[in-house]
């Protein structure tokens, strides 16, 4: 059995839950209570009447038994069992336990295991005479005789039957369940019409901040959406001004070469046209940076095949390894640059801190959406200090503005991998 079949409930089911079912221990705990107490009160009341009526019918049983009248018994015996149904059975014995009479109820019922005992004493009493001096007559009794003499005649055997009592007190118990059923019921209405407000307070609360959550979801992409516009502005300005700028002060320069004999106006000119050409390859990698263009044309595992392919030649120290499976080309924009985005902070960041020697990209996208892992086996760090980082916080943002997950599972010196999922049907 799930310890965790209550995480589908709804609110409202697990305040209900939370409220009675205390309630429901306590009323079983009474109920068990109740019911071990009218039973052991049926036994102390068996306990008590048994061995008083056999008492008392062995003292009343004396004269009988001497007189060997055991018929004037009978009538004695079943007057006792029509006034008390608790007993079952009587049985009259001799001095050796052999059985001179017995009667039995005509009501059905179970006797008890146990039965109680009395014996029959024929007491002898010594009366004292006077002889005619007007001293005691001592000649059938010792002087240092008691006047009394007792010896056990037989036994008085009573047996009793819980069926009785126990019908009796299955009355009050009945009697005290169906109070505190009421009671119970009054509780579990009363959390019912609690949970029903506390249920609208709280689906109130949950739809605002799904509301919230969204909101904030959407100001993201926007945000980012925002800033990948101003990228490529920025982009297409550096590359259609700037860098035609550094192409046209380049081929001045190349002619000014071309015409210039040798001399420092040649040098210079020379110089000028390393400096244009540094500047343009700078030029273009900033446009790069700023605006993939090989995203537009090869797609998110293009681009970011090529973008491991640029680390794995940059930094001989370390092997960066790419894997993707899926087709790509239905991807939304906006979810790709935001992948692309994730995969290139976790890049840098592997260069910067991790000290790596193998990195694996891993791309996969199916109809559940796009997965994304990126694991390394560098020097790993704590999440407790580093979760606050900026590009951590940026990861988690743009996972979450396409109502994504991302789990980042590292330790100190165990390496770091990133594990993100995004919903395909989130961004379109």
């Amino acid at each position: 059995m799930r310890l965790d079949f209550w995480r589908h409930w709804s609110v409202r089911a697990r305040l209900l839950a939370i409220t009675v079912t205390p309630l429901a221990y306590m009323f079983c705990t009474f109920v068990w209570y109740a019911y071990q107490s009218r039973l052991s009160e049926v036994r102390e009341e068996m306990a008590e009447r048994g061995p008083l009526v056999a008492k008392v019918l062995a003292d009343s049983s004396e004269f009988s038994l001497l007189t060997h009248r055991y018929d004037d018994l009978k009538p004695t015996i079943n007057g006792l069992l029509r006034a008390d149904a608790s007993i079952y059975r009587i049985d009259v014995l001799d001095a050796q336990r052999r059985e001179l009479l017995h009667a039995a109820a005509r009501a059905p019922g179970e006797p008890d295991a146990r039965y109680y005992e009395a014996p029959v004493l024929k007491r002898l009493v010594f009366v004292t005479m006077l002889a005619a001096d007007g001293k005691p007559y001592l000649k059938d009794k010792a002087a240092s005789a008691s006047s009394v003499a007792v010896e056990t005649m037989g036994y008085v055997r009573v047996t009793m039957s819980p069926s009785a009592l126990l019908v009796k007190q299955t009355r009050r118990f009945y009697v005290e369940l169906l109070v505190a059923s009421f009671g119970l019921l009054a509780c579990a209405l009363l959390a019912w019409q609690l949970s029903k407000g506390l249920n609208t307070s709280l689906q109130s609360s949950m739809r605002a901040l799904r509301e919230a959550d969204a909101e904030k979801r959407r100001l993201i992409r926007k945000v980012n959406t925002a800033v990948e516009d101003e990228r490529k502005s920025i982009a297409l300005e550096i590359h259609d001004e700037l860098n035609a700028t550094l192409i046209a002060a380049r081929l001045e320069a190349q002619r000014i070469v071309d015409v210039s004999e040798t001399g420092e106006v040649r040098e210079r000119a020379q110089s000028i046209i390393k400096l244009a050409l540094g500047l343009y390859n700078s030029g273009r990698t900033l446009v790069r940076r700023l605006r993939p263009e090989v995203l537009d044309m090869l797609g998110l595992d293009g681009a970011i095949e090529e973008m491991v392919r640029h680390y794995d030649g940059a930094h001989a120290g370390c092997r960066f390894v790419f894997h993707a499976d899926g087709d790509y080309a239905r991807l939304p924009g906006e979810i790709g640059i935001s992948a692309y985005r994730i995969v290139q902070e976790a890049l840098s960041n592997v260069v910067k801190h991790a000290r790596a020697t193998q990195v694996t990209v891993a791309l996969s996208l199916d109809a559940a959406g796009l997965r994304m892992r990126i694991a390394d086996n560098g020097a790993g760090f704590d999440p407790a200090l580093a979760s606050t980082g900026i590009g951590i916080v940026g990861m988690r943002e743009r996972v979450a503005a396409f109502d994504g997950r991302i789990d980042i599972d590292t330790a100190v010196g165990a390496g770091t991998r990133i594990a993100i999922s995004i919903p395909i049907g989130a961004g379109v």
